[in-house]
């Protein structure tokens, strides 16, 4: 692995973060605050300039909870955030445009039906292009697919089995499909819905595409744990590429066989696994931790970078196409981290912690090249095995 002690700082906001998003390459959208509990720390949307990091916070009203997942509409200037009230109706969706750097409240909507205060908004991932769709899951295992900006639903409830955890949904760049992560299955949803005989859309069930399950470890019957827990789509030349997390915790059990997937016996570890969209079939898989991975991000113009957090503290950075590292942080922050995200022009990578903490990567011209040559050695390599193949075939 390559370590690399340079070219990151770290930014002291001295609030708990929970949620990011960028605004602009430079400029971030922060939910920070000490949540639920009376700690004296005001819940708040911030607006961090990198350059400067100079602040403007957006304070929530007295009961508001801190907010824990956030999206950005760039081309309108819209935040989507999810925040928790104290209201019985608990209107917990919540968009504000954005204007001079300040937040005027838009919406507030109850989406999700909450049976416990604990439930709160994890997952707010809007699509990248019209007719755009949002998502909107909580810890309740409940998922709205609705259009964008009406808010209205697209498709029928979709629910996750009350055994599993409801943890990522990603859309594909090209807006034909999403993907619904939990720890114990991914699956594939069309987003194309169906007509009324009147031509109108109907508001259907999505159509299930594909199914993926966490690969088996050791000996059927095994105790070992193992599941998802995060799931991305490639982008740019990887849009055919699925690419999921597996964190491997063993269990109490003595029994510690190896299997295909886990080459030598390790007390804790984090695998990414990328998949083939059309086939489901593994292309290549990489040990990335010796513990839990806890958040994941890929590059969203050229899908050349993959970005990940790890229980351990660490922060890594990972060409997209051959799983081969290229940037390692070892101590990036005191807590684990709650959000990783790349700038919209691919040129940094900054991380968020409840230790009050954002890490700051540059990714200089070094890490570019880098890549840039493992994908020529790529290209080459296949190249010559073509070569060699035909001339086989040809003698």
């Amino acid at each position: 692995m390559v370590v690399v002690s340079s070219g990151h700082h770290s930014i002291s906001l001295h609030t708990p973060i929970y949620s990011a998003a960028f605004i602009t390459n430079q400029k971030l959208i922060l939910g920070a605050g000490g949540g639920a509990t009376k700690s004296g720390l005001k819940n708040k949307l911030t607006i961090l300039e990198l350059d400067t990091q100079s602040t403007k916070n957006h304070n929530l009203g007295d009961g508001d909870d801190v907010p824990m997942s956030i999206d950005y509409d760039r081309e309108n200037q819209v935040l989507i955030t999810g925040i928790n009230s104290p209201l019985s109706t608990n209107l917990h969706l919540r968009t504000f445009s954005i204007e001079k750097d300040e937040f005027i409240a838009k919406t507030s909507l109850k989406v999700l039906n909450y049976q416990s205060d604990d439930h709160y908004q994890r997952i707010t991932c809007l699509s990248d292009h019209a007719p755009k769709l949002l998502a909107i899951g909580g810890t309740n295992n409940q998922l709205e697919i609705l259009n964008y900006p009406s808010l209205r639903p697209a498709f029928k409830t979709i629910w996750v089995d009350e055994a599993t955890d409801l943890l990522a949904v990603d859309f594909h760049a090209d807006q034909s499909q999403f993907l619904v992560g939990s720890n114990k299955s991914v699956k594939v949803y069309s987003t194309k819905r169906k007509l009324s005989k009147k031509g109108t859309k109907n508001i259907s069930d999505p159509e299930l595409l594909r199914a993926f399950v966490p690969p088996p470890l050791g000996a059927s019957g095994s105790e070992t744990t193992c599941s998802f827990r995060n799931v991305k789509y490639g982008r740019g030349s990887n849009a055919s590429t699925i690419y999921t997390i597996v964190n491997h915790v063993p269990s109490k059990s003595k029994s510690n066989k190896k299997s295909v997937f886990w080459p030598k016996s390790d007390p804790r570890k984090a695998i990414l696994i990328a998949w083939n969209l059309s086939t489901g079939q593994q292309i290549r898989s990489k040990t990335i931790s010796h513990k839990p991975v806890t958040s994941l991000d890929i590059s969203p113009l050229t899908g050349r970078y993959i970005a990940f957090s790890s229980s351990d503290l660490s922060i890594g950075i990972l060409d997209g196409t051959s799983l081969r590292s290229l940037l390692s942080i070892l101590h990036a922050h005191e807590f684990p981290v709650t959000a990783i995200k790349f700038s919209p022009d691919e040129k940094r990578v900054v991380s968020c912690s409840a230790d009050m903490s954002i890490r700051v990567i540059e990714l200089d011209h070094s890490i570019q090249d880098r890549s840039s040559k493992q994908f020529f050695y790529i290209l080459l390599l296949a190249s010559l095995l073509a070569l060699i193949i035909a001339y086989l075939f040809n003698k």
